[in-house]
């Protein structure tokens, strides 16, 4: 039986987005989300994680402010500035890891906005940061290393820090995607009201045939924190 871990980035972004994610769970096929701790909608998504213990959560990184993004991509161009500190990028990593304690909440998973935890140099601090505060799960997606020599190096600091990661992951949304060829993926989603991509990928979320689908095709459905429990 396939395994799929369906996570929906940005809770906490704004409240709009909240209420499409709280609906994608409740009567959709979200199982998990990943949580900005310092957004407008962060209040109000704390609200609703701790009335519903049935949604995986973990930690959304947002550590934008280190980059040039190209925002309607959605993607990282390179550092705002030549000499970046790592450093302080590590600071705070741990720094958000630990607003997030704060709440009350335990992370089974950590990922970040724009992927930005894939770069290099970010991902080992990253590592570093969810093996120090038992964080079990850390994003990775191989596209994001063209050299497979380097894609297996992070692959191997990821393990040597004792955390995991699904093997399998799926970009969003597409044509096909529930039937590529794995044991166990993610498909990251953005469901959400205000915007029309984001409303677009909650119908998705929701479409009752694609539950249908899922239980003809043996899809099981689950969490960060049930995906390695067996």
């Amino acid at each position: 039986m396939k395994k799929l871990i369906i996570n929906a980035d940005d809770l906490g972004y704004r409240e709009e987005i909240n209420k499409g994610i709280m609906f994608a769970h409740q009567n959709g096929l979200v199982t998990s989300a990943s949580l900005f701790v310092e957004r407008d909608g962060t209040a109000d998504a704390l609200r609703f994680l701790k009335e519903t213990p049935s949604l995986g959560v973990g930690i959304h990184l947002d550590l934008d402010k280190y980059f040039e993004v190209d925002h309607h991509l959605g993607i990282i161009l390179g550092w705002r500035e030549t000499k970046h500190d790592i450093g302080a990028v590590a600071g705070e990593v741990n720094r958000q890891i630990q607003k997030f304690s704060s709440f009350g909440l335990s992370a089974d998973h950590l990922d970040s906005h724009h992927h930005a935890h894939m770069i290099d140099e970010v991902f080992t601090v990253v590592c570093d940061a969810a093996a120090e505060h038992k964080i079990p799960v850390v994003r990775f997606d191989e596209k994001h290393f063209v050299d497979p020599i380097k894609r297996q190096k992070m692959r191997q600091y990821l393990a040597d820090k004792g955390l995991r990661c699904i093997d399998h992951f799926i970009e969003g949304w597409y044509w096909g995607n529930v039937d590529e060829s794995y044991n166990v993926a993610e498909l990251m989603t953005h469901p959400g009201y205000g915007e029309l991509w984001r409303e677009a990928e909650l119908a998705h979320c929701c479409q009752p045939q694609l539950k249908q689908y899922f239980i003809d095709q043996k899809i099981e459905l689950l969490r960060f924190s049930d995906a390695f429990s067996s």
